[in-house]
């Protein structure tokens, strides 16, 4: 499996785009499929934006949405996307939240089944979190009810990757 896990940067600022770049590149394709899956922040319409600005516009991706929290999304929509695509790019957010609606629909299934037949798996911040077998989390600080009391937590995440020790 070919994974890119991003620790840091804005990707709206172009903060990453070198590392974008090398994700693409990654793919060995002229024009690569790319599969942005912001479930991690509500599907929020202007991280998909800002996605097709830095991935299609900038890089010349062929640009794609998984959006997991919406009314329309179907089990079979989210498996056809991500086995169709060259590189899959999860956003950042709240980790928890993802990674309970991806293993209710079977996304983290097949994100397992992609990176296995060779889609590069990547992504930022909880995009990247995803990916070990665990990792620390800030997720409580988007409950309505936490204010400034939080704190990090360990997640069990979908294991592709052994955890830092």
């Amino acid at each position: 499996m070919k994974i890119v896990t991003i620790g840091g940067g804005e990707i709206s600022e172009l903060e990453t785009l070198d590392l974008d770049s090398f994700i693409c590149n990654q793919t060995g394709k002229s024009i690569p499929k790319a599969l942005f899956i912001p479930t991690a922040s509500g599907d929020a319409e202007g991280y998909c934006k800002t996605f097709q600005h830095v991935y299609g516009e900038r890089l010349g991706c062929k640009v794609d949405f998984l959006l997991a929290t919406r009314s329309n999304f179907t089990q079979q929509d989210a498996l056809q996307k991500i086995l169709y695509a060259d590189l899959v790019y999860v956003g950042g957010g709240n980790t928890q939240k993802m990674l309970a609606i991806w293993r209710d629909f079977g996304i983290d299934t097949a994100l397992r089944q992609a990176g296995t037949n060779g889609t590069i798996l990547s992504g930022l911040s909880a995009g990247a979190i995803c990916w070990y077998e665990a990792g620390l989390s800030d997720s409580d600080r988007f409950s309505a009810h936490s204010g400034s009391d939080w704190g990090l937590k360990r997640l069990e995440a979908l294991g592709f990757l052994p955890s830092p020790r």
